[in-house]
């Protein structure tokens, strides 16, 4: 797991007057805010006995942990020690790490790794500059599945009308094969359908109950545009665009929480059915998709011992995923970023 970077912690929306408690490439961290309102991440373990500070609460702008009633202010260091007079001095070591935490546009992003100073902004906000739209901030959601295949599956049309049957039970399971461009930094990819396809793919409008409600009261169209993106901090992105004008972008970041389990955070930006109703039908939706999404670590079997390592058979609908797991490996390797050539071979 790559930790010298800036990854999503979350959304400024969930932290509440308590404490917020997250697992994040396998540290176990508290969010809170100060008196000033500023948001702050510390390690979760109190240098005391080791109690949860996430379990404790907030007081006076500090993290009062719950098994003896210390408090630590917003960089780590204890503030008070209730089972002692306050001119007592504090021992040097009673303090906890503190991570680096930036709040944007909503989002929470914290640096767990070393060299922080020298870190630029995190991750690139949503929308565009040039897009503005009602936006949506759906519940974090823990997968068991680890980082990278939880990554690749993000890109994987083809699985939909076999899990997600709420949305994919209408959908043609061909896949249009799709162009790949590298970002100029080579820190993203771009990809939509090929009109050199030999095949194409005429898109369909998601089917039950939430596609019906969709059509009837907020006009769901067939879009004209679509698109897909990754970029290795930001995110995975989703932009779709209707015959009217308007248009659906949902983006999501993916953090480790540990080597198994990986958090989705999802948000999204929508000029079509900007009103509560679309909120209702938009939240009903991620939710069903999420849900149905917890079937697929079920269907997965260990390899055999006797048979060796578990080889994978990759085909041409899974090329995308495979691209954007490599471009990130790459990346968090420090190795050279692949080109345009190289996306285009599949490699």
């Amino acid at each position: 797991m790559k930790t010298d970077t800036w990854q999503c912690a979350g959304w400024s929306c969930e932290l509440h007057p308590g404490p917020l408690a997250r697992q994040l490439s396998g540290r176990q961290v508290v969010l809170f805010r100060d008196a000033n309102g500023t948001a702050h991440a510390l390690n979760a373990r109190c240098p005391h006995r080791g109690a949860d500070l996430s379990q404790g609460s907030v007081v006076d702008g500090c993290i009062q942990c719950p098994f003896h009633g210390w408090q630590f202010d917003g960089g780590g260091r204890c503030v008070k020690v209730p089972s002692q007079p306050d001119g007592v001095k504090i021992p040097r070591l009673a303090c906890t790490a503190s991570f680096p935490l930036h709040e944007r546009d909503g989002t929470l992003w914290i640096w767990i790794g070393a060299d922080a100073a020298a870190a630029d902004a995190p991750g690139a906000a949503l929308p565009p500059p040039d897009r503005s739209g009602r936006r949506l901030f759906f519940p974090a959601h823990l997968v068991a599945a680890p980082f990278l295949d939880t990554l690749e599956n993000f890109f994987d049309m083809a699985h939909v009308p076999y899990i997600h049957r709420s949305f994919g039970s209408h959908q043609d399971p061909l896949v249009t094969r799709r162009r790949l461009t590298l970002d100029p930094d080579g820190h993203g990819i771009r990809a939509e359908d090929d009109p050199a396809s030999p095949w194409q793919v005429e898109p369909r409008l998601p089917g039950g109950v939430l596609g019906l409600l969709a059509r009837l009261f907020l006009g769901l169209r067939k879009p004209i545009a679509q698109h897909t993106a990754f970029d290795v901090v930001a995110g995975a992105q989703v932009y779709l665009e209707y015959p009217n004008g308007t248009f659906d972008l949902f983006r999501t970041h993916l953090t480790p929480a540990d080597d198994r389990h990986t958090w989705l955070f999802i948000q999204s930006l929508r000029t079509r059915a900007a009103h509560a109703l679309g909120d209702w039908i938009q939240r009903r939706a991620i939710g069903t998709l999420l849900e149905e999404g917890k079937r697929e670590q079920a269907l997965i079997l260990a390899a055999d011992r006797a048979g060796g390592a578990a080889a994978q058979v990759s085909v041409e609908s899974d090329r995308v995923g495979l691209a954007v797991r490599h471009l990130y490996e790459r990346w968090a390797g420090g190795a050279a970023t692949p080109s345009n050539r190289d996306l285009a071979l599949g490699e």
